[in-house]
């Protein structure tokens, strides 16, 4: 077991869905999550008798950089004794995030246990939803703080901010820490194999929300003297970090994507055809392509052109003995010659990381700005009404009210700010 998994147990996982960085930040800290999970890990840390080698809890914000996002939260999931989850809308919107459940869920069928009936399963309300939306999932996670003032209102992320709500929320997480307490110790969990989060997910027909395009060299053609070690035999598998980094660069980006709320696909740029031309992407280049001779010509001639929403990022690694300063700098040089705007750099593992999920949203932003506009065909004539009649049409130039604004919860926030 790895040291950021759940081995010998956990007594909660907290899930969660990951907030888009606003343009101009370099990460996708959930800092108010991040709070809430340190209160709730101290107010459990106080009640439980864990036995030798257990966690308190577990949040994403444990995987180090260039792990296998994927694979740790899997195991994770497989040692957890209770899945709590922060309901907001955008939960329900996060493939990643409901993933995550279903892959609990599926855990606890595995060993013949209910999570809802049982308390495995505790859902909290983070983000208030829109009036009149129900379900039981919600309905499990209002009931959690019946009694406690504000949180059906304005849900525990408010009481997490706000001074007004100390005594609330301090109550809140005690009745909480109880639960969890109590179920682990007394209902408790077999450590058993949760399914990775690929098993569970749903296949997204059609093109990604995102590509992750790669512009490395291959095994079989590499400029002369370079290190063979970062390639494989699909540029898409470049390796730039060695060993700080358990998956390809380009793996890494889709899974950043996919915690944001996006599909995304993985591509060699050369073999992207017109996908570029029609979907928001990531441009990973190795800046090595520069080093044959002739070969800056022939990479002026492959970006030129690019799509604005195609947003570009020169890889190097700090710690590799061939050092590639000089390249990197020089391919953003010939970026900019070609007309790019914005092009970044990422010298290290950690850097890349702090970047990728500011360009996956920064992609993202310039394709809903400059990006091709479907067309849809008019609406049809509305259905006769046996009650009312036809429904008339207005005449032109009539003034129409205009619906009342709503307030939309899952609209872009300030950075750290969940949804």
């Amino acid at each position: 077991m790895s040291p950021y998994g759940a081995a010998p147990g956990t007594y909660f996982f907290l899930s969660y869905a990951h907030s888009a960085p606003p343009q101009g930040a370099r990460t996708d800290t959930d800092v108010w999550v991040r709070r809430f999970f340190t209160d709730l890990s101290a107010a459990v840390a106080e009640r439980a008798r864990p036995t030798p080698g257990m966690r308190i809890g577990f949040f994403d914000q444990h995987i180090p950089v260039g792990a296998d996002w994927k694979a740790a939260l899997a195991e994770a999931i497989s040692g957890a004794q209770v899945f709590v989850p922060l309901y907001s809308p955008g939960y329900f919107r996060r493939p990643w995030a409901l993933g995550e459940q279903e892959s609990f869920r599926a855990r606890l069928a595995a060993a013949g246990a209910t999570g809802d009936r049982d308390g495995h399963v505790a859902p909290v309300l983070w983000i208030p939803f829109p009036y009149g939306e129900t379900g039981p999932e919600l309905a499990a996670a209002l009931e959690r703080g019946r009694e406690i003032p504000g949180y059906a209102e304005n849900g525990v992320r408010a009481l997490c901010m706000l001074s007004a709500y100390a005594d609330p929320y301090r109550d809140l997480l005690a009745g909480l820490a109880r639960h969890i307490v109590d179920v682990a110790e007394r209902h408790p969990l077999a450590p058993s194999r949760a399914p990775g989060l690929d098993e569970v997910a749903r296949p997204v027909p059609g093109d990604p929300d995102l590509v992750v395009a790669v512009l490395a060299p291959t095994r079989d053609r590499l400029p002369p003297g370079r290190a063979v070690q970062p390639y494989a035999g699909a540029g898409r598998s470049w390796r730039p970090f060695g060993g700080q980094q358990e998956l390809p660069v380009a793996e890494y980006a889709a899974s950043t994507a996919e915690r944001l709320g996006l599909s995304a696909r993985t591509v060699d740029f050369d073999g992207a055809g017109e996908l570029l031309d029609r979907r928001p992407a990531v441009l990973l280049i190795d800046p090595w392509l520069a080093a044959a001779p002739g070969a800056v010509g022939s990479l002026v001639g492959a970006v030129r052109g690019l799509r604005p929403w195609v947003v570009p990022l020169v890889i190097t690694d700090g710690e590799d003995p061939q050092d590639a300063t000089r390249l990197a700098e020089d391919v953003t040089d010939m970026l900019h010659n070609a007309g790019v705007p914005q092009v970044k750099q990422a010298r290290s593992v950690t850097e890349f990381a702090g970047l990728i999920p500011a360009l996956v949203t920064e992609a993202r932003r310039q394709y809903l700005k400059h990006g091709p506009v479907t067309e849809f065909p008019p609406p049809p004539e509305p259905p006769p009404s046996l009650r009312h009649g036809p429904e008339p049409r207005p005449r032109p130039g009539t003034r129409l009210d205009p619906p009342p604004a709503h307030d939309d919860p899952a609209s872009p926030r300030t950075h750290g700010e969940n949804r």
